[in-house]
């Protein structure tokens, strides 16, 4: 079934609404600039789908018409890794959301054009930002696995533990370790932040904050934080899964890292890795 793309003039209205800035707000990204011909333009944003334009895909709406679906209230303009990201994660980014952000992103730009500043409670706000640091780890020999073959030595069963051009089977533990870094980079306190694991992937160990807490202007925390992963096969299997620094297993990880200004106002930042980057947005 073919797509219900946007026309050009609707891809060229969705950006410029928001002056071919990137919608999300925690992101916010510059999409368009200057190429080294300087008769084109570089741009690096995309006009999205809010629901899909064609069957299967994210956020799709069987009651929408094929004009539905081609209009520009259906569109939000991103930069591309945002544009890549709420659709790889639909359920994360529902309807609903991506069109706040997107009559956020429009209502910010028309006050700028309008010359309207800000309040300014809205610049009193923290702004927590995580960083993944690693920290070191370890590959453990937990014993040989009963995979390991067996021949009869004098009418009594033998394991053989190698030998040859075999290698051992043995169970190992292969443990990375973090130091989960939050920064509060903003010039005002984060008050009482709580973290909570809502993705596919978790950390094996995560240190808690104590309930009642402040993480104050430009300052950080530290917490350690481990994936642990066990397995029944050669070292070579092991090394080569211990040589990643972001484990495979930690794919799907996302942290909701919640946190009140001094005004007892809720923010959130959502850290999550995803194609082994980690990414984070501010809500």
């Amino acid at each position: 079934m073919a797509r219900d793309n946007f026309t050009t003039e609707t891809v060229n209205s969705l950006g410029k609404r928001v002056g071919f800035l990137c919608s999300n707000p925690g992101c916010g990204k510059h999409t368009s600039g200057p190429h080294s011909n300087p008769a084109k333009v570089t741009i690096i944003g995309e006009a999205a789908h809010i629901c899909a334009a064609s069957v299967g895909g994210p956020r799709y709406d069987v009651q929408m018409s094929r004009d539905e679906r081609r209009s520009i209230e259906n569109g939000i303009w991103l930069c591309s890794s945002c544009s890549d990201l709420i659709d790889k994660d639909a359920d994360s980014y529902p309807v609903a959301l991506l069109k706040q952000w997107k009559a956020k992103a429009e209502a910010s730009m028309l006050a700028n054009l309008m010359g309207i500043q800000a309040k300014t409670k809205s610049n009193k706000k923290p702004y927590l930002e995580p960083d993944l640091i690693w920290t070191g780890g370890q590959r453990l020999n937990r014993g040989y696995s009963h995979k390991n073959p067996i021949t009869i030595e004098n009418g009594v069963a033998v394991r053989v533990i190698g030998g040859g051009s075999s290698l051992p089977i043995i169970h190992w533990e292969i443990k990375w370790k973090f130091s989960l870094a939050i920064h509060n980079n903003s010039s005002h306190h984060a008050i009482n932040v709580g973290i909570e694991s809502i993705g596919n992937a978790h950390f094996s160990l995560l240190e808690k904050l104590p309930k009642i807490n402040n993480i104050p202007p430009f300052s950080s925390i530290e917490l350690k934080a481990e994936f642990l992963q066990r397995i029944e096969d050669t070292h070579k299997v092991a090394d080569k899964i211990f040589d990643h620094y972001i484990p495979e297993l930690a794919e799907g990880l996302k942290l909701k890292i919640d946190y009140l200004d001094e005004d007892r106002n809720s923010h959130t930042t959502i850290m999550e890795i995803f194609e082994n980057q980690m990414i984070h947005t501010k809500l």
